[in-house]
């Protein structure tokens, strides 16, 4: 009798002893007269008589297994003759174990990757949020998408990044008021390099100003704008002149703005659409009206 934790690894491996596969290749060992010896198909289904006590088995069943144990690389097959003759030894078995068990051990490794990956998922999960998709999707309903706020000049850089660019498709429209960008640092290399790229996909931007920012501020933005439409962009770039305040925001088509609510410190809330859609129509309303009748900066002097 095997001892217990050897069967376990036969388990595993999926070579039980009682398989019917595994019980003819013991039929086979008992056969041979020594490891180098073939043995014929009669041979082993005579010692399956024996140990079956006397019943026959078909022969396609024994002849099924007997191609499945060469196939894993248990035995070898003499075709030389009329009738076959089949071998097996412990140089095969070895063989056998060894790529069995590492086989086994690298699905083994995978599937306890996976299992890490689902536990970090589920530990991670927002019940309450899961919940609120279950239900909207069992309703039938549209997920209502929640105001976000954030503070600072990077995080409010970012909330524009996820809830505005990240967004996009071709033939949308992005209206970027101009004055609360006050620093034109924050402008790097690869923010401009996203929003050239975003142009390229035939995204749609337009900026408008009101002629209050600096000088060289608007130099910045004007030479930004110029070096994108000779890359064949053509972002829009309008001053217009008003002496009211109005929104600043950065918008995406009319689903939703970023409103810029405070300037020091720097702060700004993703306002979907379905949480204020008045605020939302009327800040856009603004912003074409304001566009339709600024002038590009291109007709602007520098002085």
């Amino acid at each position: 009798m095997i001892d217990e934790p050897y069967q376990e690894v036969l388990e595993i491996l999926n070579f039980e002893l009682s398989r019917k596969d595994m019980v003819i290749l013991g039929a086979l060992l008992k056969s041979q007269g020594d490891p180098t010896t073939f043995v014929d198909f009669e041979a082993i289904r005579a010692q399956l008589d024996i140990e079956e006590g006397g019943r026959k088995g078909k022969d396609s069943l024994i002849y099924r297994s007997l191609s499945w144990l060469e196939k894993n690389g248990f035995i070898k097959v003499d075709r030389s003759e009329h009738k076959h003759g089949y071998n097996s030894n412990v140089g095969l078995m070895h063989q056998v174990f060894r790529k069995a068990i590492s086989e086994a051990t690298r699905d083994t490794t995978k599937e306890l990757k996976e299992i890490d990956s689902d536990i970090e998922q589920l530990s991670n999960i927002d019940i309450e949020q899961l919940r609120e998709e279950l239900i909207f999707f069992a309703a039938g309903k549209q997920k209502v998408e929640k105001p976000v706020f954030a503070v600072g000049w990077e995080d409010v850089l970012q909330l524009i990044e996820d809830k505005v660019y990240s967004h996009l498709k071709k033939g949308d429209y992005v209206r970027f008021s101009l004055e609360w960008l006050s620093r034109v640092d924050v402008l790097t290399p690869i923010r401009v390099d996203r929003l050239g790229k975003l142009m390229g996909l035939g995204i749609n931007f337009r900026g408008v100003e009101h002629n209050t920012i600096s000088r060289q501020q608007r130099e910045a933005f004007k030479k930004f704008a110029l070096t994108y439409r000779e890359q064949g962009h053509q972002p829009g770039y309008r001053i217009c002149e008003r002496q009211d305040s109005t929104y600043q925001f950065v918008g995406r088509n009319n689903e939703g703005i970023v409103l810029i609510v405070s300037e020091n410190p720097m702060s700004a809330t993703w306002i979907p659409r379905d949480a204020n859609p008045e605020l939302i129509d009327n800040a856009i309303q603004t912003f074409d009206a304001d566009y339709d009748a600024g002038v590009d900066i291109t007709e602007i002097g520098s002085d």
